[in-house]
């Protein structure tokens, strides 16, 4: 190999560098709040008492945003008693929608035991594997794009595509849905869909990958774009 097609490669590879690189980071952040996602689920499945509470009140607030003005948000109130004892606290998840008509509705909650004025309704617990599915999705991008445009230095076949580029992002999707279980220690896997909406995301961009794959595979056979 001559100097100038060694600069070739080079210049080839390091767009796929750094596509690559910039998925490391989305794949160690998305590992940061998967761990910190699970480990909180866990904790509160196994030492915090699950409950229901009541909705009694709504709070608005305000936020301002740059160049837009303000926003409203509405937070559930909710009460709940524990041990013969009156509490009540705020959702910290907000809604853009007046959600007044919830008042007097039930809502799941749990509750701290050694300290009952600490409590959590169980769908805003969930809200870290949001951004665990939005990290995974991010990963799933710039990994396909430096995997097949390092792929594409070499002679490319779909056989390689579907197993470095397409088949290990699914292979990952599939792991940590089951990870994702780890933190519903009392329930099944089918729970984990239930209440985990991250894992509905994850499975989400999985099967795009999955139609990307299958996209891939038809052009390859059909078409013969590819080489």
């Amino acid at each position: 190999m001559n100097k100038n097609s060694l600069y070739v490669d080079n210049d080839r590879r390091r767009p796929s560098i750094v596509f690559l690189s910039i998925a490391l980071v989305f794949f160690m952040a998305f590992i940061g709040f998967f761990s910190w996602h699970t480990v909180t689920m866990r904790d509160y499945e196994l030492n915090y008492v699950r409950m229901q509470g009541t909705v009694v009140d709504v709070a608005r607030r305000s936020s301002s945003t740059s160049g837009h003005g303000s926003r409203t948000y509405y937070y559930l109130v909710i009460s709940y008693t524990y041990e013969e004892q009156e509490y009540t606290f705020t959702d910290r998840v907000g809604h853009n929608y007046d959600v007044r008509g919830k008042i007097g509705t039930s809502a799941e909650i749990y509750v701290n035991p050694k300290n009952p004025e600490q409590a959590e309704k169980v769908t805003s617990s969930d809200y870290i594997s949001i951004i665990c599915a939005c990290f995974f999705a991010f990963f799933c991008v710039t990994y396909s794009a430096g995997m097949n445009l390092l792929l594409s230095i070499k002679r490319s076949t779909f056989k390689k595509r579907c197993f470095f580029a397409w088949g290990m992002q699914i292979l990952l999707g599939t792991v940590f849905l089951l990870l994702f279980w780890l933190g519903l220690p009392h329930g099944g896997f089918g729970e984990v869909f239930l209440r985990i909406k991250g894992a509905v995301g994850v499975t989400v961009v999985c099967g795009m990958v999955l139609c990307v794959t299958l996209l891939d595979g038809i052009i390859t056979r059909k078409l013969k774009k590819y080489v």
